[in-house]
């Protein structure tokens, strides 16, 4: 079964991403910022099939994290970077650092779904 790092300040996004994504069989584990992302890498040397990164986490710049993401055990993994409105310079950024593709918030199971599917084979 893919997994998937949801890596979210907010739990409320966390949950929802967690839940649309079991529903089409992706084990999905969430954390609030990326020094608890790096930590749970680390310490388990888990790999993850895809990440969902917000591009706002708190004092942490989208292209550092994807910088620090694609040095670690998910380095080869998909990583995409949820945005809340389009901003092309956030998004030049993040994909010059690395960024596999986009996902907008708020989402529903048929855009989460459709924006992962390119990306691994799910059960829908």
């Amino acid at each position: 079964m893919p997994s998937c790092l949801v890596i979210d300040e907010n739990n409320i996004v966390q949950k929802v991403a967690s839940r649309i994504l079991s529903g089409i069989r992706i084990d999905t584990v969430g954390v609030s910022g990326l020094q608890e992302a790096e930590g749970l890498l680390g310490m388990t040397k888990t790999s993850f099939d895809l990440v969902l990164l917000s591009s706002t986490l708190p004092g942490t710049p989208v292209d550092v994290a994807l910088r620090s993401l694609r040095g670690s055990p998910v380095g080869k993994a998909p990583i995409l970077v949820s945005l809340v409105e389009s901003n092309l310079g956030l998004m030049t950024r993040a994909k010059r650092a690395g960024a596999s593709g986009f996902i907008f918030r708020p989402f529903d199971r048929a855009s989460l779904t459709a924006w992962v599917e390119p990306f691994l084979v799910v059960a829908a």
